[in-house]
């Protein structure tokens, strides 16, 4: 007669000899595979996983973690059948998936509001430029695809932030990524310096031997930009949102970040944007006053103790250079050459410009800088830009949208309340880009149009946080 023997005695010593025999045998396979295999595969593979894991952890919080994330490196980047593919390319397609799945599964309504057509009427001046106005309308098709993708993140945070708790959590995943862009950027200006390390910085960009950190973003500029942006984000919150220490503490980590950047644009929009905020926490303040001016003393503190170290020596240098040379300094005069440039060849197609990213296309350096030849370039500065490649009808658009976000928001912080915070943090981290970008331009990378998402969702829900 046959005995049953119940699955629970087996749960002893013999499964543990299995699992550790099985750890063997797969430390073996994959140590061969090591040894005598191409294992350049492998990275993408535990890319593709943990992405896979992001999208379906907590949603939509691991889906905004992979979203933000992923915006912030630009740095990386692989050749996919000639297409320059970035992380953020990855992410939006995983990402776009799992959200066309949770709408037709869970039956979700998504509705658009006119900030959202003003960017459908942007993306839409992209193509009509690329294909109607473009000397090569299959290069600045295919270019007008790619700023496509980057234009989707917008989208994906719209759907996924729809009320007040998940905007004011994505907010705070966007700025712990920031503060870890930040300390990796300092991280490898650091190495370098002690041990001529060269990840994550570039040398020579703004004069001589100077290395200036990047991080994962594509440049110092960019680098400057995103943590000086993230910088009065967390100087708000501790402003107009309880004084928090950690608020405080983000701000020091983000604003040192953006001083080793070196970046003229993004210091000067950092203390602009800093300035306009003390000003404006002083006269709503009640009471709080004498911890604003002890905030204010210590910021204070940390710009002079910045710049009597051999970094404010840098920083002054750049600054005197433009200074005493005025438009003769290298990098203005190669600006103003590109922006003369691309002025004089987008006048005969002012309404619908010239295409996606085509000033390549009619302009080589070499009719001013012969060594330069063939080397690619594209307008550093963001509006001229845009004027550019999509014409009055794609700037037309983007001024719209700020407009409406800042009549609604404008509108709303009206009423005294500590949700304000948020609002102005979201506005001011957008005030850093609408200044740094009049010098370089990151609208067609996905961490401005993150914030731009995030912005509008915050102007839809004004009403709600206020």
């Amino acid at each position: 007669m046959s005995q049953t023997i119940p699955f629970r005695s087996f749960n002893s010593k013999i499964l543990r000899y299995v699992d550790f025999i099985a750890a063997i045998v797969a430390v073996c396979i994959v140590g061969r595979l090591a040894w005598q295999e191409d294992l350049s595969w492998f990275p993408a593979v535990v890319a593709c996983v943990f992405a896979v894991f992001l999208t379906t952890w907590r949603w939509p919080y691991g889906i905004l973690t992979l979203l933000i994330g992923a915006s912030a490196m630009p740095a990386f980047s692989v050749d996919v059948f000639g297409w320059n593919a970035r992380p953020e390319h990855f992410a939006v397609v995983f990402a776009a998936f799992a959200v066309a799945l949770w709408v037709v599964v869970g039956k979700k309504r998504l509705s658009l509001t006119r900030l959202d057509y003003f960017i459908l009427f942007f993306l839409a001046a992209n193509f009509i430029s690329s294909s109607l106005g473009s000397s090569d309308p299959a290069s600045t098709l295919r270019w007008a695809l790619q700023n496509c993708l980057a234009v989707v993140f917008y989208f994906l945070i719209r759907a996924l932030v729809q009320d007040a708790p998940v905007l004011g959590r994505a907010v705070q995943l966007f700025l712990a990524i920031a503060v870890i862009e930040s300390v990796y950027g300092v991280f490898c200006y650091l190495s370098h310096q002690a041990f001529g390390t060269s990840f994550g910085v570039s040398v020579g960009q703004y004069m001589g031997d100077v290395a200036a950190p990047f991080g994962t973003m594509f440049e110092p500029n960019l680098f400057g930009a995103y943590t000086a942006s993230a910088s009065v984000m967390f100087f708000s919150l501790y402003l107009f949102a309880g004084h928090r220490v950690r608020d405080l503490a983000g701000f020091f980590i983000t604003a040192i970040a953006s001083f080793f950047s070196f970046s003229r644009a993004s210091l000067i929009a950092l203390l602009v944007a800093g300035a306009y905020l003390f000003w404006k926490s002083h006269r709503q303040s009640e009471g709080n006053s004498s911890r604003n001016w002890l905030t204010a003393g210590l910021v204070a503190a940390l710009i002079l103790l910045l710049s009597l170290g051999p970094l404010g020596r840098i920083v002054s240098e750049r600054f005197m250079n433009l200074f005493y040379q005025g438009l003769t300094e290298e990098t203005t005069i190669s600006r103003v050459i590109i922006m003369q440039e691309a002025l004089q060849d987008v006048s005969g197609h002012l309404l619908i410009g010239r295409g996606t990213a085509s000033f390549n296309l009619t302009f080589d350096w070499a009719r001013y800088v012969p060594s330069w030849a063939g080397e690619k370039t594209w307008i550093g500065n963001a509006p001229l830009r845009i004027l550019h490649d999509t014409g009055l009808l794609g700037l037309g658009s983007i001024i719209g949208f700020f407009v409406t976000a800042w009549v609604k928001i404008r509108h709303a912080v009206k009423v005294p309340s500590r949700k304000n915070g948020l609002l102005i943090a979201l506005w001011a981290g957008v005030l850093i880009y609408a200044i740094s970008f009049e010098s370089t331009d990151g609208t067609i990378l996905a961490f401005t149009w993150v914030q731009l998402g995030l912005l509008a969702s915050a102007a839809t829900l004004a009403p709600v946080l206020s």
